[in-house]
């Protein structure tokens, strides 16, 4: 009797302790286990098991600025053309630690990204963790090229303008034939150029050679009169202007140097307004940088 008197008191006091508001009842299935947190080396967008991806581009312009305009040199993403803001962007220089200002209009970057690009144009970026710069005569560069192209064509492009600026007052739109310009621009490098351009001047601008506008309708003939030719025409272009920039013959001198490049330019409204520059050569020093440009002649008609 004793011992059934214990054995009840005792199973009443465990009871007791289970449930007291202190006591901790033995739950009925194990706590699920908390998710382990991202390794710090991994960037927040991207999960544990992702990469970021890598992408090769030239600086077309905007460094200076620190908002670079990019031409794609890679092949795993769809547009040609990106904005990037490098902003607080880590930025690191052949391998070492830099920052945004060391970046330069010509140099060859690779941009670490979480792969996702806005709709727009220039592209943009859905979120970006490192941009990679190297230095001229990198070997990420794809080819041999000169340093800064972009940059020449760009002053050239802008000096036209400049040029007997009443050929292209009140424009709207601004076709540019690069197709012949000499030292390999690439096509994307070609549509940054031009889209550039276009944005620096406030007009529509477009990659489009002569016979294009012509075969596209943007441009209006008007016979000359009976005394003229036949089949004559006044020929002209309402809204916009027309600029090309094609590869020239090497004036004696600086042209004749192996870091010298030879070209001409021009820009055309009617069949009586364009000016040409002829016989132009770019010069790049030592070191690989684009020193100057020279003009050897210009005509106006």
């Amino acid at each position: 009797m004793k011992f059934q008197k214990f054995a009840f008191a005792l199973t009443l006091c465990l009871c007791l302790t289970a449930c007291a508001p202190g006591g901790t009842a033995p739950s009925a299935t194990p706590a699920a286990n908390p998710v382990p947190p991202a390794p710090a080396d991994v960037p927040p967008s991207l999960a544990v098991d992702e990469e970021a991806a890598v992408t090769l581009f030239r600086v077309v312009d905007g460094a200076e600025e620190g908002n670079l305009l990019l031409a794609k040199l890679s092949r795993n993403m769809g547009a040609d053309v990106y904005r990037l803001p490098a902003g607080d962007i880590p930025v690191t220089l052949d391998g070492a630690a830099s920052e945004p200002s060391a970046l330069e209009d010509g140099m060859v970057v690779e941009v670490s990204h979480n792969g996702v690009t806005l709709e727009s144009y220039p592209a943009q970026f859905g979120q970006v963790y490192q941009i990679a710069g190297y230095s001229i005569g990198s070997e990420k560069d794809p080819a041999e090229s000169w340093y800064d192209l972009c940059g020449l064509y760009l002053q050239v492009l802008d000096a036209l303008w400049e040029k007997d600026a009443g050929l292209n007052e009140r424009i709207s739109q601004a076709a540019v034939d690069l197709s012949g310009a000499p030292g390999g621009l690439t096509e994307s490098e070609q549509a940054a150029l031009i889209w550039r351009f276009g944005e620096t001047h406030g007009v529509e601008a477009f990659a489009a050679t002569f016979e294009e506008l012509e075969e596209g309708g943007y441009l209006s003939f008007e016979p000359l009169g009976e005394d003229a030719p036949e089949g004559a025409a006044f020929t002209h272009w309402k809204d916009g202007c027309f600029f090309a920039i094609e590869a020239g013959e090497a004036p004696v001198g600086e042209g004749d140097s192996p870091a010298a490049l030879a070209f001409g330019a021009k820009k055309w409204r009617s069949s009586l307004g364009a000016y040409f520059l002829h016989d132009c050569s770019a010069v790049w020093d030592a070191s690989g940088r684009l020193e100057k440009y020279v003009i050897g002649a210009e005509m106006i008609s």
